[in-house]
């Protein structure tokens, strides 16, 4: 295939259709790890994971290109692996079943995604974002804050329209952020049609970029409807799904999520899997008062008085999983302190792991471009060289 679109993505391009039309030597190495994972995928799995590859719903391609990192994590380990083993007793099938030196193991793969509601909103924000960057604007920059979302998409053509003959009407030499001046100095229009409200700030352009064809009028995004994010809920969630969907598999069994969330952290993990952390104040009897942490019995393998989901032998949590940075991401895998199967050692992942009481982490005795036989640095060259 015939690329020549080396431009970053745009807010309409969902991952599959960014990754298929870039062009460039370091998409093209990204690209080819992709099909030497697929490769080696087996056979009964790789039309419907091909299918979701090149998915539109990121969820669905996101997903996808997770289970070829799962597979391939499990090969380069030295594990023989089987897709979608049969089980008795049930139709259902685990994504993975992995053999090595006689023992078995079986994986699960699920991602702690967004809802369609979520997925929904951000679509029809990005096809606003798209349509205002058709715009002609050579002398200013806007800042864009979506102050207020409708539930239908928003009449973006109109919107365009007025923006445009706004900041034709202004004169970028008299619209400067000097030092000492904020945001709310600037020129100002806002658009309020069909439950959306939009506030648009113009920057000036530097004289030297000012009158160009072609330059993309948004540059500075803010604000937004807020979203508290509960990572945590996300991760009991997809766990709770998938935990217990096969019943006692009389082997290790390992569920492995993947999440998109920036915020997510050891503390959210620890929380969803060991209990919320809380300050508690105690008084003893002489009347002294202290503080101490402690964790409320709602963690998805700890009760207070017992350890809970014991056939959940790990969790493998995976972050921002993205095929250009698989040479550089370090993922953890959780293990339960007291299962019903213990897991083995898995070299290739950080390791969370419970000693006499205490957490421990142990880091992998290699990085990660030598589990995957890349270079260093990996992918070679510039994403979009200037």
């Amino acid at each position: 295939m015939n690329r020549t679109d080396p431009s970053p993505a745009s807010h309409g391009d969902s991952h599959a259709q960014f990754l298929d039309r870039v062009s460039g030597p370091y998409w093209d190495q990204v690209r080819a790890l992709i099909e030497d994972w697929f490769s080696r995928l087996c056979p009964d799995a790789q039309a419907d994971v091909r299918g979701r590859l090149r998915s539109k719903d990121d969820r669905q391609s996101k997903g996808a290109f997770f289970e070829l990192y799962v597979h391939e994590c499990l090969l380069r380990m030295g594990y023989a692996v089987t897709c979608h083993p049969e089980l008795e007793g049930t139709s259902r099938r685990p994504d993975f079943l992995a053999e090595k030196d006689g023992r078995s193991i079986y994986v699960e793969a699920r991602s702690a995604s967004s809802s369609d509601v979520a997925v929904g909103k951000s679509a029809r924000v990005n096809a606003v974002y798209e349509s205002l960057d058709k715009m002609d604007s050579p002398n200013f920059f806007l800042w864009i804050d979506v102050l207020k979302q409708g539930e239908a998409p928003l009449r973006a053509r109109p919107l365009r329209s007025q923006l445009e003959r706004w900041l034709t009407g202004l004169d970028p030499d008299q619209h400067t952020l000097a030092e000492g001046k904020r945001r709310d100095d600037l020129p100002g229009y806002v658009h309020e049609d069909a439950g959306w409200k939009i506030g648009f700030r113009a920057v000036p352009r530097s004289p030297e970029a000012r009158g160009r064809k072609g330059a993309r009028p948004l540059g500075i995004f803010g604000g937004g409807e807020a979203h508290w994010v509960q990572d945590e809920d996300g991760i009991r969630g997809a766990l709770t799904d998938k935990g217990s969907a096969y019943g006692s598999l009389n082997a290790p069994f390992v569920v492995a999520v993947a999440s998109s969330s920036i915020s997510l952290d050891d503390h959210d993990m620890l929380n969803a899997l060991y209990g919320s952390e809380v300050v508690e104040f105690r008084t003893h009897a002489d009347g002294t008062e202290e503080t101490a942490t402690a964790r409320q019995p709602d963690g998805y393998w700890y009760r207070g008085d017992r350890w809970d989901h014991r056939g959940v032998s790990a969790v493998l949590m995976v972050k921002n999983l993205h095929p250009a940075f698989v040479g550089t991401q370090q993922h953890t895998i959780w293990e339960h302190p007291d299962p019903e199967f213990a897991v083995d050692g898995f070299p290739i992942w950080r390791r969370s792991i419970v000693e006499d009481g205490r957490m421990t982490f142990v880091d992998p005795e290699r990085p990660q471009a030598e589990w995957f036989n890349l270079g260093d640095p990996w992918p070679v060259g510039e994403p979009f060289p200037k």
